[in-house]
């Protein structure tokens, strides 16, 4: 009797055991990255500059997958559905959070659903406008608080969080009454601009942009971070005329919650290695992204993005659905 009881106490200590063996062994097959939009957008690239070195770091392949639709919102619940086994991670951005608080049945909860992993980094909003309108930032401000009604700007995205961080540069700069355009993505609402159907707009900048400047098609009044961006030195930030705006763009990657800490912990460290070598970190600023990393950085975003667009929702009465 002794004897049987010592075996069968050794074999539940081993069974206890496997999940921990199974999660320090990790990973043991190919990884998922699911990208909330076809493939060609920052999110994507970002995630192809770190895909070759973090296959040499982890001795397994990383698989783009992609699954676009609904402001991002399909691959956010494709996601949160698989199981939480480490082996199916979200590489997203800023509409993470926008998306859910914008559609009256939200499909998943940015904080309940996942739980972050790395940051990649972060990105400044710039207030790009049509050559006929004023010249400077703070020109254009006046001008605008002084007629409301009298311009229409462009949204990329219904819910998205160009439209919110639009709706908060009103709100802070005594703006009333614009005219929004929605568009379906930066591109038609750039082009749009570009045409002079609308007249301001807020994005990510982008090389496409830069050209747009440099032939006097568009200008780029200020960027929407609280200091001016390392990215983008000359151009002011849009604080420096609207005292307390500060927003920003972040890419990152989340797991579903339940997922192994000790898995996050080594894809975090994992990340922070190829994010730490000096060619990434140039391949990342020359497409308009400072590169960042960190578990605790992206979840302080997170919930720091959720309180702030969650308010300008509420205020404006925004959803998408």
């Amino acid at each position: 009797m002794h004897r049987r009881t010592l075996i069968a106490g050794a074999l539940l200590a081993l069974a206890a055991a496997g999940p921990v063996l199974a999660q320090n062994d990790w990973p043991q097959r190919p990884i998922k990255f699911i990208v909330p939009a076809a493939a060609g957008g920052t999110n994507d690239v970002l995630g192809r500059y770190i895909q070759e070195p973090l296959q040499k770091i982890l001795g397994q392949p990383v698989v783009m997958e992609y699954k676009a639709g609904a402001g991002g919102a399909i691959a956010s619940q494709y996601v949160a559905q698989q199981p939480a086994d480490g082996y199916t991670f979200l590489l997203h951005g800023s509409g993470f959070v926008t998306v859910p608080l914008v559609q009256k049945k939200p499909s998943y909860d940015a904080l309940k659903d996942f739980v972050p992993v790395s940051l990649l980094g972060t990105s400044p909003m710039v207030l790009m406008t049509h050559p006929s309108t004023p010249a400077t930032l703070g020109e254009f401000v006046h001008q605008a608080r002084a007629n409301p009604g009298s311009l229409e700007w462009g949204a990329s995205a219904l819910g998205g969080v160009g439209q919110l961080a639009m709706e908060a540069f009103h709100e802070a700069a005594g703006i009333h009454k614009m005219v929004m355009v929605p568009y379906p993505g930066a591109g038609p609402s750039a082009q749009a601009l570009l045409a002079g159907q609308t007249k301001y707009m807020l994005s990510t900048p982008s090389s496409a942009t830069s050209g747009f400047v440099k032939d006097g098609k568009m200008r780029i009044l200020g960027v929407s971070t609280a200091k001016r961006s390392p990215l983008l030195p000359e151009v002011p930030s849009i604080a420096e005329v609207v005292p307390g705006y500060d927003t920003q763009t972040w890419f990152g990657l989340l797991a579903r919650t339940g997922t192994p800490p000790q898995v996050v912990a080594k894809l975090a460290d994992a990340i922070a290695k190829v994010m730490a070598q000096p060619d990434i970190q140039e391949k990342f600023r020359a497409v308009y992204v400072v590169p960042k990393t960190g578990t605790k950085e992206l979840g302080d975003i997170v919930r720091t993005d959720h309180q702030l667009w969650g308010q300008v929702v509420k205020a404006n009465n925004i959803t998408m659905d």
